[in-house]
């Protein structure tokens, strides 16, 4: 049986590393930035620790909230059975707002989030009855801003991003001619269309990029990346951010600036921190919790940190976690574990 897992998890890898070049090359990155991040990434996941079982994990685990993340804790499922082939997994993505109230209805769940988790929301969940709630960052995704293909503009710096999707400092309708589109374009209306209100994204782009500020109000919203783009390309005159690897049909992607200098927007430049536009992925599960529902979902948990949950978090288009954070998460699960 380990042999056959050690199989599985080196077969993952592998693919993983061919998919990251099949990536790079679709989204045209050169070929100079594109070997030097699958070079990257490889040495990443090489050195991440291969998942070892703390336990066999009999009990259902429930997985609840991000839409995000529902592509990868479906993946994670798939390698987790690996191990634990008699462990049942449910899913259910609501949201990452809606992953609060039903991790206090059930404390032994696991909670997705696609935004940091912050400390006052632990506490918050402490007060509110769980014991030890701990976040987890477990992968990372990079979020890009796409227009419709047929847009003038090309690039937007940090203070129209801010003018776009806040209304600090165009309160009433902005026109594309504010941006620098001229010609029929100039009078045109500048359309946001976003994720639901409850999603993990809208609450990242507000509160962690925009500093809180009120958002522009949407003229449409929708629960995923790929239902806001296809409203996108519906919509000629609209703006919306979504997830770096998502793809329509009509749509592209704007290069962000600083000040007179675009802002490498490839793999490599998520990777070294150049990017701007990058959240964390979270999971929350309260370590407090004793019973074998709890004890299988810290092992589901365990295994995204691993080798092979950070392998498929590339395989679904996200970036994994740097190894001092996974290992420091992994330290948490087992500080969980001596108080049992």
């Amino acid at each position: 049986m380990i042999c056959q897992q050690l199989w599985v998890s080196r077969w993952v890898l592998m693919l993983a590393i061919v998919f990251l070049q099949l990536q790079t090359l679709s989204f045209g990155q050169d070929s100079v930035s594109q070997h030097a991040a699958i070079e990257r990434l490889t040495a990443m996941l090489q050195s991440i620790d291969p998942y070892r079982p703390s336990t066999e994990a009999t009990e259902t685990v429930q997985v609840i909230g991000s839409t995000s993340m529902d592509a990868l804790a479906h993946g994670w499922v798939t390698g987790f059975k690996q191990f634990h082939p008699t462990v049942k997994v449910e899913i259910t993505a609501g949201g990452s707002e809606q992953a609060i109230s039903q991790l206090l209805k059930s404390p032994s769940s696991v909670a997705m989030f696609s935004r940091p988790v912050t400390n006052e929301e632990l506490e918050d969940l402490k007060k509110k009855g769980l014991k030890n709630p701990v976040a987890f960052t477990v992968a990372r995704e990079a979020l890009s801003v796409f227009v419709h293909a047929s847009n003038p503009i090309s690039t937007m710096s940090g203070d129209q991003l801010r003018d776009v999707f806040t209304t600090d400092s165009h309160p009433g309708e902005l026109s594309w001619g504010v941006l620098g589109a001229g010609g029929a374009w100039a009078s045109k209306a500048v359309h946001v269309i976003s994720r639901l209100e409850g999603s993990g994204t809208q609450k990242f782009v507000n509160e962690f990029v925009f500093s809180g500020a009120k958002l522009r109000p949407s003229v449409s919203e929708h629960a995923s990346n790929a239902e806001v783009l296809h409203a996108l390309d519906k919509d000629p005159t609209s703006i919306a951010i979504c997830g770096y690897r998502s793809s329509g049909n009509s749509v592209k992607k704007l290069q962000l600036t600083k000040g007179a200098s675009i802002i490498p927007s490839d793999d490599m430049a998520v990777l070294s921190g150049q990017y701007p536009l990058t959240r964390p992925l979270s999971l929350v599960i309260d370590i407090g919790q004793t019973d074998k529902k709890a004890i299988a979902s810290q092992e589901f948990v365990r295994y995204a940190l691993c080798q092979a949950g950070q392998t498929q978090a590339i395989l679904v288009g996200f970036f994994p976690v740097d190894l001092p954070l996974l290992r420091a998460g992994l330290e948490k699960l087992s500080s969980g574990e001596k108080l049992r």
